[in-house]
């Protein structure tokens, strides 16, 4: 993936607030024969690090337990757009949209049965904060058998790397042209679209650094 300044100059604040938003992350690690394996998780995430679990059979956990280096990944696809909408007759402006997150990270596995109802305690409060859940005793019989199969991964973040395309290498005129189409067109995830690239120019007029 190609950083352009224009694309990855995206203040903190924003990034935190794009990761936040999210609701599943992609972690990568590297098997012991260099094969990259991916698997898509709940966390949750304070700026500083990342937690989540996984069944402690996952190949994964064998892969961090080797390799505790490696990558969160948070995207949102937004839209893709036809050539004409930019250009009258050049097809290659036709391009996608969307908002990306890198996070490289330092994984730590527990595995002790107190550390992931720890854990699971912190994805409840993200994920269902009304409750209706009995407290996470690892004791209990109701939570015993789970609590022996799962690992808790705590990712603490080395270094992130963003990139919001949201157009912001066309002028703001054109912008506003694409923005009108993706409104008028209607698709399920186009207004969410739309507003990501009003974002760039509001941003812009008002002095602050662009997605």
């Amino acid at each position: 993936m190609i950083f352009h300044d224009y694309y990855s100059d995206i203040p903190r604040a924003e990034v935190d607030r794009f990761v936040r938003s999210q609701e599943l992350a992609r972690l990568v690690t590297v098997g012991d024969d260099s094969t990259p394996h991916i698997g898509l998780y709940p966390f949750v995430y304070d700026g500083n690090s990342a937690d989540l679990h996984l069944v402690r059979a996952d190949e994964q956990i064998k892969d961090l337990k080797a390799r505790p280096r490696c990558v969160l990944e948070v995207d949102e696809v937004l839209a893709v757009i036809p050539s004409y909408w930019v250009h009258a007759e050049y097809g290659g402006a036709a391009t996608a949209y969307h908002q990306t997150v890198i996070l490289e990270c330092e994984a730590k596995v527990e595995e002790d049965p107190a550390a992931v109802a720890a854990q699971q305690e912190r994805l409840l409060a993200r994920y269902q904060p009304e409750g209706g859940f009995r407290a996470l005793d690892p004791g209990d019989p109701l939570y015993r058998g789970a609590m022996a199969q799962l690992a808790a991964v705590k990712l603490t973040i080395i270094r992130w790397r963003a990139k919001f395309k949201l157009g912001q290498n066309r002028p703001a005129e054109a912008r506003r042209r694409v923005i009108a189409e993706l409104r008028k067109r209607g698709r399920p995830s186009d207004g969410r679209a739309a507003d990501a690239l009003q974002w760039t120019i509001d941003s812009a007029e008002d002095g602050g650094t662009t997605r």
